[in-house]
């Protein structure tokens, strides 16, 4: 592993608001949407949120491998791994943030807010990392 593209990454990832989200669809073919990061603090495990009847959730309960992308005009950090979904009232509360208030109200995504039970947490796990920082790239494993 190349510790200093790492802890870059790890600096860049506090910063990235949105990023490409790959799961494996019915047909065994790749599907990318956009998500948002919540709170990102390293890249080897990030949160999302998500509805439980959105078609990323119903795949990811069935692959729970996935990939993730965020970019810059600069950087790039390109990691694979894994995804659990929580759905407990416990971990929503933990992680529910104030924009997902005006997001309940506005476009009625959590019209329930933080008690919604469409409304669930997603944990990616990042077990491969490719990065591109500052003219320099790496490529690792994490375990």
């Amino acid at each position: 592993m190349n510790a200093k593209l790492f802890e870059k990454a790890n600096e860049l990832i506090k910063t990235v608001q949105y990023a490409s989200f790959g799961v494996i669809d019915e047909s065994g073919s790749p599907s990318v949407s956009a998500i948002s990061l919540l709170n990102p603090e390293n890249i080897s495990e990030l949160y999302f949120a998500a509805t439980m009847d959105s078609n990323k959730v119903k795949r990811l309960q069935k692959n729970k491998k996935a990939s993730m992308n965020c970019y810059t005009s600069m950087h790039n950090i390109t990691l694979v791994g894994e995804t659990e979904i929580f759905s407990d009232q416990e971990t929503k509360r933990k992680c529910w943030q104030a924009w997902q208030d005006w997001l309940a109200l506005g476009q009625d995504v959590y019209p329930g807010g933080v008690s919604d039970p469409n409304y669930c947490y997603i944990r990616f796990t990042t077990k491969r990392v490719s990065l591109w920082i500052e003219d320099e790239g790496a490529e690792f494993t994490l375990d």
